[in-house]
């Protein structure tokens, strides 16, 4: 059944009682006008759907619109996923009011195409049907139904609904269908329920693909629901795609309060918020707006109330282009390059619409500030390498993740990291799943190893610090912090040092010939002292230093894995090399167990010297104090290296 549907959706346009519903149903045989109360009234009220047979057998969707200046907000929720649209226009009333605001909308949310369609013919003479074209076509001009093919019709006599048919099915055949790629995303156009399924929502989906069995989100509330069955034009699928008019069977929406406005989507993959960044344009029919004049916001199949904030200008007029925020009473759930629709509160009139920059919080802005930097998104256009490249800009040196760019481009993360690596002035952070921007990246490592060498200032033979000893600044936040450290590490700069120091092996260099006797005679006396290990002071007296210069060597000693520091005294590392051996072969000549005794006595240390030790060799991994019992950790890494030295 899926493979049957063209993935485009047609819809109608035009003022009250002009024959939309009639030509609806003239074109399919069926009455969109579903609700009693239209029936009774002759009246749409709310949104009508149908469908075509077109000659390859496939199906095409219609939705049938209200046409009265009350019902303007249910127009623009059937609206808002729309490929193509049918202006309809009675050629005995001409162009009407709500003809010139449908036109606005579909301008507005830059429909595909569409057609003319001229009908009552059969009330009118010739003349008065080339009056009322002219009349349309000077309305359509600079709009995205220019250029429309017209075509005549009677709904009454028939006359033309077969040349219409097949003017519709070409222009529908010739526009690109939308693709299933991406995340799912549907705004909701209807909820009822039916017998023996339960609830039921039905929708337009933007983009991506579901079947049944599937876990959906609805937003902005974050309920999840799950996928009964499917069903589209009139039929059981087993898959929904983009372009499809999809109504999917959603039992637990009922307990969720989901309603017309809301969207279901793939778990994770939107976002909602209260204010949206726009850029904006008015209507040629716009009255001047001030800055927080009241407004209506329409996009997907929602109508907030909110405020419009101008950012550079306290008013505008009509025509204006500009960048703003719409600050919404209530979340909405939409994505960025949806399109929308502004609407004043009182009067209710459609006065502007553009393309949704982003999506965001509530929250203190400056003016200023935030209209530069919606321009710079709007700078960017639609190539993704600019508009990645301006996320970065305004992120700064703490860079974006991967996933918030894929949110703010509307790609897949996959993509982002593509576009990244073809971009030599971006750099990814692969463990973090973070972009920076080169020239930030090489300023951050600047500064890092700039406030290495001032920490390292008073101990220059010294080669390492504590990691947390770096400050993190506006500059040099911790997430570039992160990358400088990982980048080192992969250009065998830096590696792990002791007890959590990060080793920079380029400060490795050799040693003054004075410096370097000193050192030696560092490691001779603690290599000396074998078991009985010296404290910082006793080494400062055996080589005759003190202070910062003593404490410089020692690190360097520690740095070059020549000495470790145990407590408060300093093992040459060979000699404590040489007590993990010991330990080990004292520990499988007893059952895994440590026999703390003889090895006090193999060793010829003390109670002082020894606890420490043993303290030590567990941090290592060595050995294990459990129940007042040390026990030997054949498994751990130290451990297998031992067995390994010992072939």
């Amino acid at each position: 059944m899926a493979r049957q549907i063209h993935p485009v959706v047609v819809g109608t346009a035009g003022h009250i009682d002009h024959g939309k519903s009639s030509l609806v149903k003239a074109l399919t045989g069926t009455d969109p006008d579903r609700l009693k109360e239209e029936q009774d009234r002759g009246l749409t009220i709310d949104l009508g759907f149908a469908r075509i047979k077109l000659a390859d057998g496939r199906l095409l969707g219609l939705v049938d619109v209200p046409g009265h200046e009350r019902f303007v907000r249910n127009m623009v929720a059937g609206s808002t996923g729309l490929d193509l649209a049918m202006l309809i226009v009675a050629a005995d009333d001409g162009v009407m009011p709500q003809t010139v605001e449908h036109v606005d909308i579909l301008n507005l949310l830059e429909v595909r195409g569409g057609l003319v369609v001229m009908t009552k013919i059969d009330m009118v003479d010739e003349l008065l049907v080339e009056v009322a074209e002219e009349e349309v076509r000077e309305l359509i001009a600079g709009t995205v139904l220019e250029g429309a093919t017209f075509c005549r019709i009677s709904s009454v006599t028939g006359e033309g609904v077969p040349e219409l048919r097949a003017q519709l099915e070409s222009l529908a055949m010739s526009v690109e269908p939308r693709q299933n790629h991406g995340a799912f995303r549907m705004p909701i156009q209807r909820v009822f329920s039916l017998p023996g399924i339960g609830t039921v929502v039905t929708g337009i989906p933007l983009s991506g693909s579901v079947q049944p069995g599937a876990e959906l989100e609805v937003l902005p509330i974050g309920e999840r629901v799950k996928i009964r069955g499917l069903h589209a034009y009139g039929g059981k699928v087993e898959e929904a795609v983009a372009g499809h008019s999809t109504a999917l069977s959603v039992p637990d929406a009922k307990e969720a309060g989901v309603h017309r406005g809301m969207v279901v989507a793939e778990p994770g993959s939107f976002a909602s918020g209260d204010a949206v960044d726009v850029e904006l344009a008015l209507t040629p029919r716009s009255p001047q707006l001030e800055h927080r004049v009241p407004i209506r916001f329409h996009t997907g199949t929602v109508e907030v109330l909110g405020q419009l904030l101008l950012l550079d200008r306290n008013e505008v007029a009509a025509g204006d282009e500009f960048v703003a925020r719409l600050e919404l009473d209530e979340p909405v759930a939409c994505h960025a390059g949806d399109r929308f629709l502004l609407r004043l509160q009182n009067p209710v009139v459609t006065v502007g619409g553009g393309r949704i920059l982003r999506l965001e919080e509530s929250g203190r802005y400056r003016r200023k500030d935030l209209g530069q930097e919606l321009q710079g998104i709007v700078d960017a256009g639609d190539k993704p390498e600019a508009r990645l490249t301006h996320e970065l800009e305004q992120a700064g040196p703490v860079g974006c993740a991967v996933d918030d760019l894929a949110r703010a481009l509307s790609v897949e993360e996959a993509r982002v990291v593509a576009l990244v690596g073809a971009m030599p002035e971006v750099v990814l952070y692969e463990r973090g799943m973070r972009a920076f921007l080169v020239a930030q990246a090489d300023e951050g490592e600047r500064e890092l190893l700039a406030s290495v060498d001032k920490i390292l200032a008073r101990r220059p033979a010294a080669a390492s610090i504590q990691r947390s000893a770096i400050r993190t600044t506006r500059t040099l936040p911790q997430q570039l912090v992160e990358f400088v450290f990982s980048k080192l590490q992969d250009a065998g700069r830096v590696k792990a040092g002791r007890q959590g120091q990060i080793l920079f092996l380029e400060r490795l260099k050799p040693l003054p010939a004075q410096q370097q006797a000193h050192f030696d005679k560092i490691l001779a006396a603690c290599d000396a002292a074998a078991y009985r290990p010296p404290t910082i002071e006793e080494l400062g007296a055996a080589v005759g230093l003190r202070g910062d210069a003593l404490l410089s060597l020692v690190d360097r000693a520690q740095d070059e894995a020549r000495l470790d520091k145990v407590g408060d005294h300093f093992y040459a590392a060979a000699v404590v090399r040489a007590v993990l051996h010991r330990i080990r072969d004292n520990c499988l000549s007893n059952d895994d167990v440590l026999d703390i005794p003889s090895l006090r006595d193999g060793l010829d240390t003390s109670r002082k010297f020894l606890i420490p030790l043993l303290e030590y060799v567990d941090a290592l991994g060595l050995t294990v104090l459990r129940g007042g019992v040390r026990r030997l950790l054949p498994s751990s890494a130290i451990c297998r290296e031992l067995a390994t030295e010992r072939g």
